[in-house]
């Protein structure tokens, strides 16, 4: 059977009620981010084969995958030339990567984005921000991140601080930094058109001509600016809005509609947020090279202040029906496209008129998904030339954008609910996010509408963002888990006897999960850092990640839908269904390994190391797990099933509040180094044996990235030949520099004899130094990342935890430990658990 997974084609729409009106499970509502991207897996049945297509168009792309003639696909682009690109690999791991290679990979972003971070729709107070952040410490509940919404803007105007609201925006930014929490807020790509002599966007864009103009592309049938309408969609109705209609406009905009059709003045829009919050703008030209440099310079201030990163939110742009088609632009809007100079060019050379300016441009839905794409470049790059930001990894979070903006941001897949519809799709999105190579990508775990089991789907997807709205009584009265608690204590008899347990059980639960995934914080940064070479995600689907099962093409087809793994080696099995309906659920272990129950457990000190292995569960075989939500500390561990697949190389870290950004000594507070433990497990002899690959750096600086020289260091995937890298070939980034200390450790297990007697050979050894790179110039000492810093970092020694099968005896078991500077640079030890950390 033809299995299609269509990778990226379908994120965020709150309601999931515009075209179809049949909720988030339906994957034909068309949403806002376009990647239009897919793999045909089992097409040629009893192969390793498999294709992926990739249509290069921006604009309207129609798939009929089976619908017409299920022996067929069916694809069509309505506007522009149909490119597509075909490709064929082995297994779903290579298509990623050649997809990547087409793309781009993602960045190297900081270490704190795989942290835990909370956003609000209600922070409106500078104190309301301040509290959060101190409730979450006084409940030793990991923190990094902290969204402010638009709530800090002086009346929805963009790059803007309500001084009045947040009087001292300065030293709120520092001291949340103090306490290793960083802030972002949400920036829209519209600048409020009211007249402001203090607003210096709106006065800066309206004079270096940086607003998209109000030219239209006429239709015969609709001549006048009273024939205008606008196409929408709602409950699966189609209907038209009159843009003429004042009544039909959100906060009472009078705008004169005549007085701006097709007159070449900025375009009048408008942004709404709901419940009548937001406001009538301008939009940047964004797809022209000039006006994104200048939006670049508008976060400046912002970052003077003390941002640390950005919330890229309303992307298409989202503008309200009143102003344009299907709630984003006019269809007929004419828009630059710095894609189609080519096209201009040739047409001055085939003789064409210069005059007619209007020939050089295209109509807003031919250009549909291209603006979302280059308001993050111009986003990224703009911040990265900023002063304060000088030699910093930036983080934007969108929320929509086409195929290849991994470049520049990850992607959160916008406004949810908690719903099971919701938390089920959820896992979905994030799996073909990373398929389509946006490592960086997650749902909000607590949905931002009417949570709980949603923080254990969420459990080890790169992004974990839990937002909340707080400004209806029909909405959800809190978000943040601390607070069930405190409204249980104070309401105990106010709440229903069978909702009791479900409120004690939320702060122990979600804090639980949190800082174990705070412990495996190292495996998460390895996988990311992983990514930005070979463009495979930190959350892999099993179709990835065990590609020689073919029964999850079949019968087990379903498990490809709601599990994945961390890494390559953790199985994560998320509950996905109402308890009340399963207290349990069935998980599938793929066939290709035998698998241990998850035995590691919040690493709080140097003296916990886990739980004794449970006997190991051959592969291809069904588990009726018990997976009951409880406060009780012994239940914890299994809310959210995880198996370790065998001869797995784990590191742990012990856990902190937040990860700490040790460039900044002035702002830190005494934080003692984050030793490592390498947790070992029991594989099968004689087997090709388990390497897994750790990656120190800082954890801020743009130069530890990846290189040529480095790149050029790397056997191919499939065989030993050299990578045919030049320097710089991986990205445009000059300030990378590969100033990382790469550890591998590899484990080989061989049979002695027929009793059952075993060799475990493990090795670790310096894969990468920097040190290379001062050596020749590229590092100078000052920025080198060598072993004071590993020391500073992680500590003088790692710990090697080495795990055995109950009634393993001992005696049988040979343990060589083999440490050394690098493959040619090794020394055998006794077996010995700890070892430096330094070459």
């Amino acid at each position: 059977m033809d299995r299609v997974l269509p990778t990226g084609i379908h994120f965020d729409n709150m309601r999931y009620n515009n075209i179809y009106a049949k909720g988030p499970e339906e994957a034909a509502e068309p949403l806002y981010h376009s990647e239009p991207f897919w793999i045909e897996l089992n097409r040629h049945p009893g192969y390793t084969s498999q294709v992926a297509t990739f249509v290069d168009n921006y604009s309207h792309v129609c798939l009929d995958i089976g619908k017409t003639d299920n022996s067929s696909f069916r694809i069509a682009t309505r506007f522009n030339s149909f490119q597509g690109i075909f490709m064929a690999g082995n297994n779903t791991a290579e298509i990623t990567r050649l997809y990547a290679s087409i793309v781009g990979k993602p960045r190297l972003m900081p270490r704190y984005v795989l942290g835990y971070h909370q956003g609000c729709y209600g922070y409106d107070r500078q104190w309301k921000v301040e509290e959060a952040a101190r409730k979450y410490r006084e409940n030793r509940f990991p923190l990094d991140g902290m969204h402010i919404d638009i709530d800090m803007q002086r009346g929805y105007r963009t790059f803007t601080i309500d001084r009045n609201r947040f009087p001292e925006p300065e030293q709120m930014f520092l001291e949340l930094r103090k306490h290793g929490v960083r802030c972002s807020t949400n920036i829209t790509p519209v600048i409020r058109c009211t007249p402001d002599t203090d607003y210096a966007p709106l006065n800066e864009g309206l004079a270096g001509n940086h607003f998209v103009l109000d030219r239209r592309l006429i239709d015969p049938a609709a001549p006048t600016c009273h024939d205008q309408r606008y196409l929408q969609y709602g409950n699966a109705d189609l209907y038209f809005t009159n843009p003429n209609d004042v009544g039909r406009r959100p906060y009472a905009d009078p705008y004169d509609f005549a007085a701006h059709f097709n007159k070449g003045v900025p375009f009048h829009g408008g942004v709404s947020y709901g419940e009548g919050q937001g406001a009538p703008g301008h939009y940047p030209n964004l797809n022209n090279k000039h006006t994104r440099e200048w939006w670049g310079k508008q976060y400046k201030d912002l970052f003077d202040a003390g941002l640390e990163f950005v919330w890229q939110d309303m992307t298409s742009p989202c503008i309200g029906e009143a102003y344009g088609d299907m709630k984003s632009w006019p269809f007929r809007l004419l828009l630059d496209s710095d894609g189609h100079q080519g096209e201009q060019r040739q047409r001055r050379r085939s003789g064409a008129a210069a005059g007619d300016e209007k020939k050089d441009l295209k109509t807003a839905i031919e250009l549909w998904s291209l603006y979302s794409l280059n308001l993050h470049k111009a986003t990224f790059n703009g911040v990265k030339k900023l002063e304060s930001r000088r030699g910093k990894r930036n983080f934007i979070i969108g929320r929509g954008s086409f195929a290849g903006a991994q470049r520049y941001a990850g992607l959160w897949t916008g406004d949810n609910a908690s719903t099971w519809e919701f938390l089920r799709v959820s896992v979905v999105q994030v799996l073909s996010l990373g398929m389509s190579g946006m490592t960086m990508a997650g749902a909000d775990v607590g949905g931002l509408l009417p949570w709980f089991r949603n923080h254990y789907s969420g459990r080890h997807e790169p992004f974990e963002d839990n937002p909340s709205h707080v400004r209806d009584a029909d909405k959800k009265l809190f978000q943040e888990p601390y607070k069930y608690e405190e409204y249980y204590r104070e309401n105990k008899d106010k709440i229903p006897e069978e909702q009791r347990r479900m409120f004690e059980a939320v702060l122990p639960v979600c804090r639980y999960i949190v800082r174990l995934r705070y412990s495996l914080l190292q495996l998460l940064y390895d996988a990311m850092f992983e990514s930005t070479i070979t463009g495979l995600p930190i959350a892999r689907a099993v179709v990835t990640t065990d590609a020689l099962d073919s029964s999850l093409l079949a019968k087990n087809e379903r498990f490809a839908e709601n599990q994945y793994l961390a890494g390559n080696d953790i199985l994560v099995a998320p509950s996905l269904h109402q308890e009340s309906e399963r207290a349990r659920r069935e998980i599938y272990l793929p066939s290709t390994s035998s698998w241990y129950p998850m035995n590691l457990r919040p690493c709080e000190d140097g003296s916990s190391i886990g739980e004794a292995l449970l006997p190991k569960a051959a592969g291809a075989t069904y588990v009726d797990y018990d997976c009951r939500i409880s406060a009780e500390e012994s239940q914890l561990p299994f809310v959210c099933p995880m198996y370790i697949r065998e001869g797995a190389i784990i590191p742990q870290i012990h856990v902190r509040q937040s990860v700490p950004d040790r460039t900044r000594p002035a702002e830190l507070q005494d934080e003692p180094a984050n030793p490592v433990t390498i947790n070992v497990y029991p594989g099968r002899a004689n087997g090709k044996g388990h390497s897994y690959k750790m990656y120190l750096d800082d954890g801020v600086s743009r130069n530890s990235a990846p290189e040529g020289t480095y790149m050029a260091s790397l056997p191919r995937h499939h065989g030993t030949a050299v990578r045919p890298y030049h320097h710089h070939a991986h990205g445009d980034d000059a300030e990378a520099k590969s100033n990382f200390r790469r550890v591998d450790i590899e484990q080989r297990i061989f049979e002695r004899g027929c009793d059952g007697a075993v060799t475990r050979a493990i090795t670790v050894s310096t894969g990468w130094d920097a040190a290379r790179q001062h050596a020749i110039g590229i590092i100078p000492e000052d920025e080198l990342y060598g072993d004071e810093k590993v020391k500073r970092d992680v500590g003088p020694q790692y710990k090697i935890v080495i795990w055995h099968d109950d009634g393993t005896k001992m005696e049988n078991v040979i343990l060589p430990i083999v440490i050394g500077a690098n493959r040619g640079d090794r020394a055998l030890v006794n077996s010995s658990a700890i070892f430096p950390s330094s070459r």
